[in-house]
């Protein structure tokens, strides 16, 4: 999908180059701005564009507008018609990111609740293979932001700043992701994504209360490990488990699984392979194939979980 024609600015449909907001807006200046990112995605066989689990997506939308004072309610069905509106009026017939987004405008200071914008807008973004997206991650010295300062599980833009910094450092030591540890040094998450390990055939990853996002595509793939019969843990992570682990990667709406083949600079058990589909552990294959299919409404599974877009229009 090249740049579309249209993003919804508060229900409208706006030509792309006119859809802006005031350089003092508070959204500009203080980051005052919530959003949610989504995919959705082309099934060719179909000739369906299903955008993937937007109910989940909405249900934490909705909670971090109320912890943000946020002088603004939406329904789920004004939502969702924005959601699928754009996306026919865009015709898409390709693999989209999405990005829905309130944002306070007008010329106030960063207390201000109001008035608020809404806007979403779609632009292509497709999958690739695993082995396109082998990754090399290192860990940061910036302290991923904590529930008591910044709360991370908080969808707000000014979050973004911590992953930003981190995001610098690691590109500027030459890895491709950082790894943000907490305040008490322990494992947190990505820049923009969360972190799963692998260790003696166990899924480990740090709970939701280690600085991490409360993320529908981790919590998606913790499920689909059980239906896999892979034991799931969640608890606290120390950094060295890092370098003892068999397989990582990190997980996302946009990144969705990044194998993971190196920590600072020490390869993984999988990552140690000379050819690329060798760099992949077997976990993690397994889960992007079960993700893949599901997404994409290859498998009938979690059917639920899937929006059709054209469903509607035949």
């Amino acid at each position: 999908m090249t740049k579309p024609k249209y993003i919804s600015v508060n229900g409208e449909l706006v030509p792309y180059d006119e859809a802006t907001v005031h350089l003092l807006s508070p959204a500009v200046k203080y980051g005052a701005l919530v959003f949610e990112g989504l995919r959705a995605y082309w099934n060719s066989d179909n000739e369906e564009l299903y955008v993937f689990r937007l109910a989940e997506h909405l249900e934490r939308f909705h909670r971090t507008l109320r912890a943000m004072r946020f002088d603004v309610r939406y329904t789920d069905e004004a939502l969702t018609d924005t959601v699928v509106g754009l996306l026919r009026a865009n015709e898409v017939r390709d693999d989209v990111h999405l990005r829905i987004a309130a944002y306070v405008e007008g010329d106030g200071l960063y207390d201000s609740t109001g008035p608020i914008g809404l806007m979403c807008a779609a632009y292509g973004r497709r999958s690739g293979t695993l082995e396109t997206k082998l990754t090399r991650a290192g860990v940061v010295s910036w302290r991923r932001i904590d529930d008591a300062s910044m709360p991370p599980r908080l969808k707000v833009a000014a979050n973004y700043h911590n992953a930003r910094l981190g995001a610098l450092e690691a590109h500027g030591h030459g890895y491709d992701e950082p790894i943000f540890l907490t305040a008490q040094g322990r494992v947190a998450e990505g820049a923009g994504s969360c972190l799963m390990l692998v260790r003696d055939g166990q899924l480990l990853t740090p709970s939701v209360t280690e600085g991490i996002l409360e993320s529908v595509t981790r919590r998606t793939l913790l499920g689909m490990a059980s239906e896999l019969g892979i034991e799931v843990v969640e608890r606290a992570v120390d950094r060295t488990e890092l370098y003892f682990c068999d397989e990582a990667f990190f997980c996302g709406t946009g990144v969705e699984i990044l194998p993971v083949v190196e920590i600072d600079g020490q390869p993984l058990g999988a990552g140690s392979g000379t050819d690329d589909s060798d760099r992949v552990g077997e976990i993690t294959r397994q889960l992007w194939t079960r993700y893949h299919d599901c997404v994409r409404g290859v498998s009938d599974e979690n059917a639920e979980w899937r929006t059709a877009v054209y469903e509607g229009e035949r």
